[in-house]
């Protein structure tokens, strides 16, 4: 069987690319289900988010999110990605929280299934833990990472690692649009036990959040974050907020703090609300979900449509 993703780009590091390049890889190596010279040669297409064809064959949707932002033109945005999901035989969700959305703004749909994201265990298991010994000590280590922006909330990441840490722990952030520089006029963000890394491949950030103890991620309704998955798969104990779907990834350890509780209705998306860091619950789970799991379930799918 021979799948055509379309609006893919194996060369980009983004969360959807950098997922579904596992992914189809997976597919071909544990379901024999290839890439397609092109979507005529092909049997299903899977569209990444959107496509930008006429559907020719059966076509199933994996969406990463919808545009909801006031200060956009959302509802242009959107027009192409609800339009591949009118005419996809299948929509698969990162999350319930993902689904609920789409399916809010967009209707229903008849073969919507939620498959979060999961980590390519068999890879990290095979990364070096980062020597951070050397330089650091033995001391506890904080982490955030992302592409950030500013519903990703890097001020209450970091705020909330300078009132929960120790005097000795660090904080490491890693991800474009983070530089001390940044913060200068947030002087109470301005400390000597934070340090900025910028971009990193995905091995070096695998390689420390097999180190890191704690991993932060306070976005304001991020729908799956690949970050997350991975430091969770790393074992990092994991602080997001309950808006969104973040906290329904799977992890051993988990500290959910009280976000808004959203309408679905458009906002100001770079314009979160306030957290407070004291409104939070800790939970703990068993941890026994992968990028393995996820592909088998894609295979599922695929194969349902003939």
């Amino acid at each position: 069987m021979k799948i055509f993703p379309t609006n893919f780009n194996p060369s980009s590091s983004s969360g959807p690319n950098s997922f579904s390049k596992g992914l189809i890889s997976n597919l071909s190596q544990r379901h024999d289900i290839k890439i397609g010279e092109s979507l005529k040669k092909s049997d299903v297409e899977l569209a990444i988010i959107e496509s930008y064809f006429e559907k020719i064959i059966p076509r199933i949707i994996r969406l990463d999110g919808i545009y909801f932002n006031s200060d956009q033109d959302f509802k242009s945005l959107n027009t192409r990605i609800k339009k591949t999901y009118l005419t996809s035989d299948i929509a698969i969700f990162q999350s319930n929280f993902n689904k609920n959305l789409t399916e809010s703004w967009f209707g229903n749909h008849i073969n919507g299934k939620v498959i979060r994201n999961g980590a390519n265990t068999e890879i990290i298991k095979n990364i070096e833990k980062a020597d951070l010994v050397t330089t650091f000590g033995n001391r506890k280590i904080w982490m955030s990472a992302s592409s950030w922006r500013p519903h990703k909330r890097l001020n209450s990441n970091i705020e909330y690692f300078l009132k929960n840490s120790d005097k000795d722990d660090i904080m490491l952030i890693a991800g474009n649009g983070a530089t001390k520089e940044d913060f200068q006029n947030y002087e109470n963000l301005i400390n000597d036990r934070i340090f900025y890394l910028g971009h990193m491949n995905w091995e070096s950030l695998i390689s420390l959040y097999k180190v890191a103890d704690t991993f932060i991620h306070l976005a304001f309704l991020d729908h799956c974050p690949n970050v997350v998955v991975d430091a969770a798969a790393c074992g990092a104990e994991i602080v997001c907020t309950s808006s969104g779907g973040t906290s329904e990834i799977e992890s051993e350890s988990m500290i959910i703090v009280e976000d808004l509780d959203w309408n679905f209705k458009p906002l100001r998306l770079y314009d979160p609300p306030k957290l407070k860091f004291e409104n939070k619950v800790k939970i703990t789970k068993k941890f026994d979900y992968n990028l393995d799991k996820a592909t088998d379930m894609y295979a599922d799918s695929i194969r349902s449509l003939f």
